[in-house]
């Protein structure tokens, strides 16, 4: 039975994000509409489609049923799949394919295709699309978990081996056939494209799976081992930027927002155990603000609030002891010691990240590191405005603290 989506802002968000996934934009879209409708389409005609389907993707109107054997032929999609807004999804070929092994929940029809000796799974389809892709297209995180607790993909190497700064060493059990057989593209898709494991991250989320969270490493970027006390080199978080997980965060419930507002360990490049929090926790914080969506919110903005506290006081202790240690060497007073030792502050005001350190009197290297949060968005609710405020003030005390003209 076809679960209608009565909600027609929904229908209309998820077939907006369909047709950007497939045409980038809505005129491509409604230019391949026409010509398979009409076999031809003109400017005028793409002008007008564009504003009639303008209207139903902000769900200020309904996809008309004239309109679904276009829409879903031009999608690859099923009628149930657009109505639904891709809470139901139904085979549209006949055949066994990538596509249908995607769409099973039947394990036994899994093995026995992971078990080809054709070695299926490592291939394409005749639309480039492979198994994954399909599995991720239809939000079957059932054979997306089997796979990766069969050890037939990893997208996080649970062995030794390091990956700072690059990857966290994807790949896939599943070998190749001879030399004489084509087996190309999914291995590398594994394996070099972190937009799987952010796909699984995402479906995890919507799941609650806290142990595939844990093993997927949600909330980090292999960047982030880069966050040292030294600070050289700092890390560069905001190319990592996903949209689709900052969404996922912000809009899910309270179980994984204390998951992703919990401060938790990495150890940097020298194995340096390093606190910190996602590190796009402040985007979380826009969308919620944006989207009014959360009543949680202020509990996710208070816990930012703490982080920043704890960066603030750990530094300024630090940098109180480097001063003082600094002191007994210059005797021009306790300012020069003090410009001495913010010669070791850093902070990253694009990536949001910040450290210290310093060699004792017993010349060893004294230090903190770690990201804080800011938020951009506006509010008119009161509390939400006044915390945000209480934060974005604390990050600035931070900032403060490395000023060279400031006071003991």
């Amino acid at each position: 039975m076809l679960e209608l989506e009565r909600d027609p802002k929904k229908i209309g968000k998820y077939l907006k994000a369909r047709i950007c996934e497939k045409y980038g934009n809505v005129r491509k879209f409604c230019r391949a509409y026409l010509v398979e409708r009409d076999g031809s389409a003109n400017d005028e005609e793409i002008r007008k489609l564009q504003n009639r389907f303008s209207q139903i993707l902000k769900g200020i109107k309904n996809i008309q049923i004239t309109d679904l054997p276009y829409i879903t032929k031009c999608l690859d999609a099923s009628c149930e799949e657009i109505l639904s807004a891709g809470k139901q999804f139904v085979p549209v070929s006949g055949r066994m394919t990538n596509y249908d092994i995607a769409f099973s929940r039947n394990r036994e029809i899994w093995e026995e295709y992971m078990n080809r000796e054709d070695k299926l799974f490592l291939n394409c389809d005749e639309y480039g699309k492979s198994v994954l892709d399909y599995a991720f297209d239809f939000k079957n995180y059932e054979f997306i978990k089997y796979l990766l607790d069969e050890g037939l993909i990893w997208f996080v190497d649970q062995s030794d081996s390091q990956h700072l700064g690059y990857t966290y060493g994807a790949g896939t059990s599943v070998k190749r056939r001879d030399p004489g057989s084509v087996d190309s593209f999914t291995p590398l898709e594994i394996e070099y494209q972190d937009d799987l494991r952010i796909r699984t991250i995402i479906l995890a989320i919507e799941n609650e799976d806290f142990e595939i969270l844990d093993s997927l490493k949600a909330r980090e970027l292999p960047e982030m081992n880069m966050i040292n006390a030294v600070g050289a080199p700092m890390a560069e978080l905001v190319g990592r930027r996903n949209e689709r997980i900052i969404t996922a965060i912000a809009l899910s419930k309270d179980k994984i927002l204390d998951y992703f507002s919990q401060e938790y360990h990495i150890k940097d490049r020298f194995g340096k155990d390093r606190t910190i929090m996602y590190p796009f926790y402040g985007e979380v914080i826009d969308v919620m603000i944006k989207e009014e969506c959360n009543p949680s919110a202020e509990l996710f903005i208070r816990k930012a609030i703490r982080h920043n506290e704890n960066a603030y006081e750990k530094l300024n202790v630090l940098l109180k002891e480097a001063t003082e240690s600094y002191r007994t060497d210059w005797m021009d007073g306790d300012q020069m010691a003090r410009m001495f030792a913010l010669n070791g502050f850093r902070i990253d005001n694009v990536n949001r990240t910040v450290s210290f350190y310093y060699p004792n009197q017993k010349k060893e290297i004294k230090g903190f590191a770690t990201n804080i949060v800011w938020v951009n968005s506006k509010t008119v609710n009161p509390l939400l405005k006044e915390l945000i405020a209480e934060l974005n003030k604390t990050y600035e005390k931070i900032i403060a603290l490395g000023q060279k003209e400031a006071q003991l």
